[in-house]
């Protein structure tokens, strides 16, 4: 379908086009010196010692769960609502994920009180996600974590530049994991990114991320290595060069577009509240440090058939999504949590039926917000 207002677009230009070409002309493909430049130039956005480029966001939580030590009988947190890759990649290494409720109606990242009440003896790992580009909140998950001897891992695939107290989203627990898929806030088509300040942690994710070895291609094509040897079982999770090259581009327009994406947030929040629809919400009306808006949420009024209301948008042009299904409500999951670990999520459950995603992105114009708006008061106007 040709949207009038696409959910998101990809905002490759000539720069990016021609970063990826110069790749191809390179003869090295593979992992090098464009992904050491790219790892380089993230630390240094985020204000963080090591980054550690792969293959996808995916991989990034798959290898951070792995080096903070979370194994069969272990249990990890996640929020109940996020991506399935948040619990997927601790299913992966045998442990058992337990879901958080979100904090209220007004914030739907993780709530520190829920994961308190879940805490267990057997809990490794608490996963904060910063859903649609807001921060949760990390400090106080930070201490608790530290207090119990638990590692917090985050989740930052929403919210590359976002800040909370002066530091940036990613840099509050042992790793934070970033996802460069098409739809992000930069993209490099796949890709992802780990974060950390600890140099061992760093290292051990280096060498995972390449089957375990000591040194890679690239390392002895430079003749930095000679040879190598494979200290650990790892996996093929490496980030090749032409998406580091695309990432590098990017990563350089990144602050501007967050800007615009923050424009048009504010425009499209104004916009919603001044319909005057009751029961129609857009969350996060305060929300903690500086969000990168990464998705743009509303909570339709109690009863809205949702299905007729995105229908109703699509025919107007309008591109709507939902993020997301519990995590609990997959036909696959609902074996994992026939053992319990679902318990408890009165916001989250309170609100699944009337979530839905609007257009969000740099994107967005005036008239592209004006149709967005108008669409919204049309459909609940008639419901």
């Amino acid at each position: 379908m040709n949207w009038k207002v696409p959910l998101t677009d990809v905002t490759v230009g000539e720069e990016e086009i021609q970063a990826a070409t110069n790749v191809l002309r390179s003869g090295w493909l593979t992992q090098g010196e464009r992904v050491a430049a790219f790892e380089s130039a993230f630390a240094e956005a985020l204000g963080v010692r090591h980054a550690v480029a792969v293959t996808n966001g995916t991989a990034a939580l798959h290898l951070a769960y792995a080096v903070a030590g979370l194994g069969p009988e272990d249990e990890f947190i996640v929020p109940a609502l996020t991506f399935a890759a948040t619990m997927n990649a601790g299913i992966y290494l045998g442990a058992r994920p337990v879901l958080a409720d979100c904090a209220s109606e007004d914030d739907l990242t993780i709530s520190v009180e829920d994961v308190v009440r879940k805490i267990t003896p057997k809990t490794r790992v608490i996963v904060p996600m910063a859903y649609g580009g807001f921060c949760p909140d990390l400090a106080r998950l930070r201490d608790l974590a530290r207090d119990l001897g638990i590692v917090l891992i985050e989740d930052a695939a929403h919210a590359p530049l976002a800040r909370l107290d002066g530091r940036a989203v990613g840099s509050f627990g042992l790793a934070g994991c970033f996802s460069f898929f098409g739809n992000k806030n930069m993209t490099t088509g796949e890709g992802g990114l780990i974060v950390t300040d600890d140099e061992a942690v760093a290292g051990r994710l280096g060498r995972l991320r390449s089957h375990g070895m000591s040194s890679v291609a690239w390392d002895r094509h430079a003749k930095h290595a000679a040879g190598y040897d494979i200290s650990a079982l790892g996996y093929n999770y490496r980030l090749d060069e032409m998406r580091a090259a695309v990432g590098l581009e990017q990563l350089k327009k990144l602050p501007e577009a967050t800007r615009r994406r923050s424009d048009a947030a504010a425009l499209l929040r104004v916009g919603i509240e001044r319909l005057g629809i009751e029961g129609l919400s857009v969350p996060f009306t305060h929300p903690r440090g500086e969000s990168v808006h990464h998705i743009f949420a509303i909570l339709l009024p109690e009863g809205t058939d949702r299905f007729h209301f995105r229908r109703e948008l699509a025919a107007d042009g309008v591109q709507t999504s939902m993020h997301y299904p519990l995590l609990h409500r997959f036909a696959y999951s609902r074996e994992i949590f026939a053992r319990g670990g679902s318990e408890g999520l009165p916001v989250a459950e309170s609100i699944e039926n009337r979530l839905v995603t609007l257009p969000m992105g740099p994107h967005l114009d005036r008239d592209k917000i004006d149709l967005v708006v108008k669409s919204v008061g049309r459909v609940l106007s008639d419901a």
